[in-house]
């Protein structure tokens, strides 16, 4: 006899007996799919990946690596075309190689052009060949590559199956394998090397990122570049990096290599360091993984032949290595480089000169070089590049828009089934829909907030590989986090004097805006001297709304907003606030427009000084305790009392307007901020378990995962294989407990032919929100013919706050 439990969106099933629905704590490395590689410079080019899938590069141009539209260098971009004069179209991600390019289409086949001196374009050829060609791999299906990666002389390609593809210079074994000529023009496959997401080509050392998250390498260890702990000059066969776990991106320069760690703020670095490029204060070469000291939210990685260059989450970029202090020498500590605030996107390169590069989150490119510093500060700065913008976007998902959330997954020819699993739900698996491509999506409505979720992928348990954002709760479980900002539901927002107006192209067509591209968006209206009508650009906000914020006088307005985007066409439209109701035709016009007051008894708005709490700054609870918290807003007589309160550890402790409940032994942070002015306070709040209180887990039981954002209202279902013996169904064989041991009213009924158990709560009896619950099925449960459940089952669930 087993019992299942299984869930649906009424009632929650859980699987007892036979299955489990694990959460796995793995590692989703970034390859291409998820990483595109839309900016990059080789030893004296730069290449771009505009949006129309065309590939623009400018600077030397000797050995053809600027392609069919360019006669010898240039400096201004030009578009890479084919012979006859056609642009090179539907490209997806680039890597620039020292003298050439190799760029992937959005069928997985790769093209390359410039220098073939050792075979790097992957075919056999003259030495140089500046028209884009495709490259063949052999075998019985060509394989769909998804990662690729250019170095010197060298190119590496991982397809969909994991595996890893090699040719050009191989004179240290970076092919992973032994060549009699020192190169090949023939890409083969790496034997031995499987599951990888991601490659990174140096100059003559290969690396390779696994999906597990580890870290292998192979080729030239002259300056330790391999991370293996020696110099040893040729390695053919890949080897692991000791030390190196949950690792979800690399890069590597000349001689030196990165990776970055899931908690995107441990950046490994190795290998040579005579510039300083490893970034640890000196020049001594690194055989080993060193932790890059003073930088957070990272959120990308790249390499310049000797430099490294990251962007953080705020959208400024930080490098050091060669010549990037700004006065031409050597950096070994991060600097910023001034002059970018959004970048989306970075690529590093050189030769002679150090190159970075930036794409805004507005499509245009900038550049830094040695040359580039500001005349007054001396610090690097950056220089926009002037004929290129558009390029081509980054996949950003879950895509967020207002309250609009649109959830991807990038699968396979194995992926059968995609399943999204989530807290804002109480973890119901949700069904995604599949699109062409292996691609599953699926969109839902959120309230803002921070959410943990995951996909069920063939029924086994991930995160998302395509948000870099993740968490690792008290029990080792791996989570990806999403967090929806506070958006409005209403328009305009009218706070005394000050009115907020907000558009999004979701509220007005429901379209999100990757379909209406929205280009610019305004509101007009009679906001002027004497009514006059005036238009005010508004700006888009990180949640993908638009939005501006004025002070108006107190009187009636009348308004519209003035959009350009996909349904408008390159002519800017009118349209009414979708979030206002109030509207009113004009007599005359007959054009319709939105209405709204300022009203006249405005008092003058009184800033918020300073908060306080009433208890702290330590406090001791035990388990189960409630104790109230009251805020203290000075001046007293502030305008907006409004505040809102935090726990670093929900888990530990919740807090519900000032009132804090303690859930489970340890240390939390209860914080206070005032609406206004952001002020803060806070207490530490440690929590003990007191005696007497419930053992979990107990001994002898087999052990469900713990479930959160439980209803307080939940009822619970447990599915049988055989008829129920209703005798031994009662409150001693199936019962919950509270985090004091003590057992919770319930009510027990049996259904489906006596082949279903169902606990609810008896009426009038809530769980208490936030709290710990315990759920125990003895093996005194048996079947109508005597047979007793295989294996006594606990389970540990908390209630939503």
């Amino acid at each position: 006899m087993f019992t299942q439990f299984i869930r649906n969106h009424a009632v929650l099933y859980l699987l007892l007996a036979f299955f489990l629905f694990s959460f796995v704590n793995t590692t989703e490395a970034y390859g291409v799919a998820n990483h595109k590689n839309v900016v990059d410079a080789g030893k004296g080019h730069l290449v771009v990946l505009k949006e129309d899938g065309s590939v623009w590069n400018w600077g030397d141009g000797t050995y053809g690596q600027l392609g069919m539209g360019a006669s010898g260098s240039s400096n201004i971009p030009l578009p890479v075309q084919l012979t006859g004069g056609n642009r090179l179209l539907n490209i997806s991600a680039i890597s620039a190689g020292g003298n050439f390019t190799i760029a992937l289409d959005s069928n997985g086949q790769l093209w390359s052009w410039g220098l073939n001196s050792y075979g790097q374009l992957g075919r056999t050829t003259t030495s140089i060949d500046k028209n884009p060609g495709k490259i063949t791999l052999e075998g019985s299906s060509r394989p769909k590559i998804v990662d690729l990666s250019a170095g010197e002389n060298h190119v590496l390609a991982v397809d969909e199956a994991g595996n890893v593809w090699a040719w050009g210079y191989s004179f240290y074994g970076q092919l992973g394998k032994k060549t009699k000529s020192y190169f090949s023009s023939i890409p083969e496959k790496i034997a031995g090397l499987d599951n990888v997401a991601a490659v990174a080509a140096g100059k003559d050392h290969s690396v390779a990122l696994k999906k597990d998250g580890t870290v292998w390498a192979w080729g030239r260890n002259t300056y330790g570049q391999l991370g293996l702990g020696d110099s040893a000059n040729e390695n053919v066969i890949p080897k692991q990096v000791t030390g190196l776990s949950n690792i979800i991106e690399i890069a590597a320069g000349d001689d030196h290599t990165l990776a970055l760690k899931q908690d995107r703020t441990s950046l490994l670095a190795w290998g040579r360091n005579v510039t300083g490029q490893i970034g640890d204060g000196g020049y001594e070469n690194k055989l080993t993984p060193f932790l890059v000291k003073g930088v957070s939210n990272i959120r990308s990685v790249a390499a310049g032949d000797n430099h490294t260059i990251i962007t953080k989450d705020d959208g400024t970029v930080w490098q050091w290595g060669r010549n990037t202090s700004g006065i031409l020498t050597s950096q070994t500590a991060p600097i910023q480089i001034q002059g970018m605030s959004d970048a989306v996107a970075i690529g590093g390169g050189g030769y002679l000169d150090s190159f970075t590069l930036a794409v805004k989150s507005d499509g245009t490119v900038w550049q830094w070089d040695k040359a580039s510093s500001d005349s007054t500060t001396k610090l690097p700065i950056f220089k926009k590049v002037s004929g290129i913008d558009g390029v081509m976007k980054l996949d950003e998902f879950p895509f967020v828009q207002g309250g609009q959330v649109k959830f991807k997954y990038i699968g396979n020819s194995l992926t059968e089934d995609v399943k999204l699993n989530g807290s804002f739900n109480d973890n119901v698996d949700l069904q995604m829909e599949r699109k062409p491509g292996n691609v599953w999506e699926l969109q839902v409505e959120l309230q803002p907030g921070q959410y943990e979720y995951g996909f069920r992928v063939n029924g086994e348990w991930t995160v998302d590989p395509l948000n870099r954002d993740k968490i690792i709760d008290d029990f080792g479980r791996t989570f990806s986090v999403l967090k929806v900002a506070p958006y409005a539901t209403v328009g305009p927002i009218i706070d005394h004097k000050e009115v907020t107006f907000t558009y999004s192209s979701y509220d007005y067509n429901n379209q999100l805006e990757p379909q209406a591209q929205s280009k610019s968006v305004s509101v007009m209206g009679n906001f002027g001297d004497d009514y006059h009508w005036i238009e005010i650009p508004m700006v888009k906000q990180p949640n993908n709304t638009w939005k501006v914020s004025r002070t108006l006088k107190p009187r009636d307005y009348f308004y519209s907003f003035v959009v350009r985007d996909n349904e408008s066409g390159a002519v800017a439209v009118k349209r009414n606030d979708p979030l206002n109701p109030s509207l009113q035709t004009d007599t005359l016009t007959n054009i319709s427009r939105n209405t709204f007051v300022v009203a006249e008894n405005v008092l003058t708005k009184i800033p918020v000084a300073s908060i306080t709490l009433s208890k702290g700054p330590e406090m001791d609870l035990i388990v189960g305790e409630q104790s109230t918290l009251t805020a203290r807003i000075s001046p007293s007589n502030a305008t907006n009392q409004n505040v809102n309160w935090y726990s670093s550890k929900p888990t530990v402790a919740s807090v519900e307007g000032g009132k804090i409940t303690a859930h489970s032994a340890g240390e939390t942070t209860i914080a206070v901020t005032s609406v206004d002015g952001g002020k803060i306070a806070s207490v530490t709040v440690v929590v003990k378990r007191q005696d007497g209180a419930v053992s979990y887990p107990r001994v002898g039981y087999k052990t469900e995962d713990d479930r959160f954002n439980v209803e307080p209202t939940k009822a619970w279902k447990i599915n049988l294989s055989q008829e129920l013996d209703i005798k031994t169904f009662n409150p001693d064989s199936v019962y919950i407990l509270n985090e004091s041991g003590v057992k919770i009213p319930l009510g027990y009924q049996v259904s489906n032919k006596g082949t279903t158990m169902e606990i609810r709560l008896q009426n009038g009896y809530q769980y208490k929100k936030g709290a710990n619950y315990y759920l125990f099925i003895e093996d005194t449960v048996k079947s109508s013919n005597g047979a007793k459940l295989k294996q006594k089952v606990q389970m540990k669930f908390q209630i939503k706050l």
